[in-house]
């Protein structure tokens, strides 16, 4: 609901033109273009750039409206901010200064309550200390604040209400016991206190003229050099998901704000429907072949089908319900390849498709090739792709399709060519739609009845164990069903995933490259535990720290951090989990453990190793009966190795059997 950049249209009396730079509050901030209401824009200063000032406004309107407005804040009085580091925190310091106020404040860790002194806070506290309180009475003499402006929750809320003195006003900025509908005690109101809720995201909707005057009080502070903009992290678009785990965290100072993506070109659309004359290199047998005789079924009105040889199997083309003919020609060999885009361009039927199928094999260790195996891979595909995309620049095409690979997702060792081919296709393709060509690089998984893996079994057989080949039927559906649900960019992977078969083979899976996709071990996997096994054999105590060390790696991996940094004694509140990530580890866990685990709350205090216990006490099995299982498995083991006699054996589990708590 925040930006920052330039007018580009305003209404007369706007009171703004284009060109003007501005931080606004808008709905459905988060975008290249925004419109909002000339209330709510501020012309910014030359000194402050627009990635910093795209943190301003949601944290200054809240900070001095609050204070302001709400709270009237009087100058000698005392202000206690909580969250004194947060962007709404750091702002409240300077509006709190400005009107004169004593200020003190909570933060959560001690670089940032080092932070907050620095900015002029007269005292900063652990927000996370439940005695806080004791400490702001003791800094105020035991007389209390004047206001409280509020972002803690729970007790910590009711705590600060008593830190007020008779009528002194608590202004609430969180949303979480609002929405939540919680209770709070009226004991601490019996002395007049004020209690005011502040959600500035209504602020415009319901009180436009109070935003005006708030917005206007900004812009002189700005302009005097009173107020000064919050630190800022930014992070690029693309990295949205990133910017909401460090906020989740608390990793940062101040604001996160994101920079929005350069503006491409306009492309035609990748569902744009398939009609007119389509050429298919590589057409004439194999997936290629395949592909063509798809197209026709989906609308193509003629087909050219190019190979090196032109030579396709009697009879190949007939039944294709459309008019086809196979052209020679070498992709790479650009003249050969003009002269043959002149003849198309003959034809009544326009040029409208592209597709780029070409691809010779050898496989073989990097080490193994030479410079004329590497150009012979390398040639059709690479080198034909970007000289049919030079050649092809002035014809109308609605589609520019180049074939990829799965193997372009993860490597081969023994296709690195192949590979390399791959991406610089796909880059090709990234680079047409950029300039507003069509373009788009189909990265193919395994296909088993056409092309190179119909002819070689014994690839196709080893390829099976890791990923689930396709049919060319059920391929080119996949990419059917994907144009016309508008879901092409300038790369499409068409394969079937099993992401836990396949971690165990590709560590490649393991690097930030995939930190996006929810990778968890399969049920037969190695990462996966039999936990009442475990309860029986390892016993007790080795469980809890296997099932401890299993917790952390989730955790870990759902907060983006070293499993070192996960302390299984904190709760996880305090660590930044939210309710969402408690679900994803609670399901994650119930994966891997193959056992319901019990409904988790965050807020009552909830460590890592508090839900260890809790797995243990819901699985039913008891640390006695665990006990009991290990004699068995131990009496077993000696029985059968002859250590032990069977007398021995019977009086150890009587002893057992006889102890209390002892086992």
């Amino acid at each position: 609901m925040e930006c920052a950049g330039v007018v580009t249209r305003a209404g007369a009396r706007a009171g703004l033109a284009p060109g003007d730079r501005v931080i606004a509050m808008a709905p459905h901030a988060m975008a290249n273009r925004v419109i909002t209401r000339a209330e709510a824009v501020m012309p910014l200063p030359e000194t402050v750039d627009l990635e910093t000032a795209a943190g301003l406004p949601v944290v200054f309107v809240t900070a001095d409206y609050a204070l302001t407005e709400v709270a009237r804040v009087a100058p000698g009085e005392t202000v206690l901010v909580h969250g004194g580091a947060g962007g709404v925190g750091l702002a409240a310091l300077q509006v709190a200064r400005r009107l004169g106020a004593r200020v003190f404040a909570t933060a959560g860790s001690p670089a940032k309550r080092r932070l907050v002194t620095a900015m002029g806070a007269e005292a900063v506290f652990d927000s996370r200390s439940p005695g806080f309180e004791d400490a702001v009475m003791a800094a105020t003499g035991g007389r209390g604040v004047d206001v409280v402006l509020n972002s803690l929750a729970g007790e910590a809320m009711e705590r600060s209400l008593a830190c007020l003195v008779p009528f002194g006003r608590f202004v609430e900025l969180g949303k979480r016991d609002l929405y939540e509908n919680n209770v709070i005690a009226l004991h601490a109101m019996r002395n007049n206190i004020a209690f005011h809720a502040v959600d500035a995201d209504q602020l415009l909707l319901h009180r436009p003229d109070a935003a005006r005057r708030t917005l206007e009080r900004l812009r002189e502070a700005f302009a005097e050099g009173i107020y000064h903009p919050l630190p800022v992290t930014a992070f690029p678009a693309e990295d949205v998901a990133e910017a909401i785990r460090t906020m989740q965290r608390a990793a940062h100072v101040g604001k996160i704000v994101l920079t929005a993506p350069k503006e491409r070109g306009t492309a035609r659309p990748a569902t744009a429907r398939i009609r007119g004359g389509w050429l298919v290199v590589g057409g004439t047998r194999g997936f290629g072949l395949a592909t063509a005789r798809w197209l026709a079924a989906q609308g193509a009105e003629h087909l050219w089908l190019m190979s090196r040889s032109g030579k396709v199997n009697p009879g190949t083309l007939d039944g294709l319900g459309t008019a086809a003919e196979a052209l020679t020609c070498d992709v790479a060999d650009a003249a050969a390849l003009d002269a043959a885009l002149t003849q198309i361009r003959a034809s009544e039927v326009p040029l409208r498709g592209v597709v780029h199928a070409a691809a010779i094999f050898d496989d073989a260790l990097l080490a193994d090739l030479d410079e004329t195996r590497l150009s012979a891979v390398l040639r059709p595909k690479l080198v034909g792709g970007q000289t049919l995309d030079r050649l092809t620049r002035t014809d109308a095409l609605d589609h520019f399709w180049v074939f990829s690979s799965i193997a372009a997702r993860f490597g081969n060792p023994a296709q690195a060519p192949y590979v390399a081919a791959n991406r610089g296709l796909e880059g090709l393709a990234r680079a047409r739609r950029e300039a507003g060509l069509p373009g788009l690089a189909i990265a193919w998984g395994p296909i088993a009845d056409a092309g190179y893996l119909a002819r070689e079994t014994g690839l196709r057989e080893a390829l099976a164990k890791r990923l689930a080949p396709m049919t060319t039927e059920a391929a080119l559906d996949r990419l059917g069903r994907a144009l016309a649900a508008g879901a092409c960019g300038p790369t499409l992977t068409v394969a079937p995933m099993d992401w836990s078969r396949m971690a165990g083979t590709l560590p490649v899976l393991g690097t930030p490259l995939f930190d996006l996709i929810d990778i968890r071990a399969s049920a037969t996997g190695p990462g996966t535990f039999d936990l009442a096994a475990l309860l029986q054999t390892k016993g007790p105590q080795e469980a809890r720290k296997l099932l401890t060390r299993l917790l952390v790696e989730e955790a870990a991996q759902l907060m983006r951090a070293a499993p070192g940094d996960i302390d299984p004694r904190q709760p996880l509140e305090l660590m930044g989990f939210d309710s969402l990530m408690a679900i994803n580890l609670r399901m994650a866990v119930e994966e891997r453990l193959c056992v319901t685990v019990p409904v988790m709350s965050i807020d009552e205090g909830l460590t890592l190793a508090g839900l260890v216990n809790r797995i243990i006490e819901a699985s039913g099995t008891s640390e006695a009966e665990a006990g009991d299982a290990m004699v068995e498995e131990m009496a077993r083991r000696h029985l059968a190795d002859g250590t032990l006699d069977k007398g021995q054996l019977d009086e150890i589990r009587q002893r057992a059997q006889g102890s209390s708590g002892g086992r």
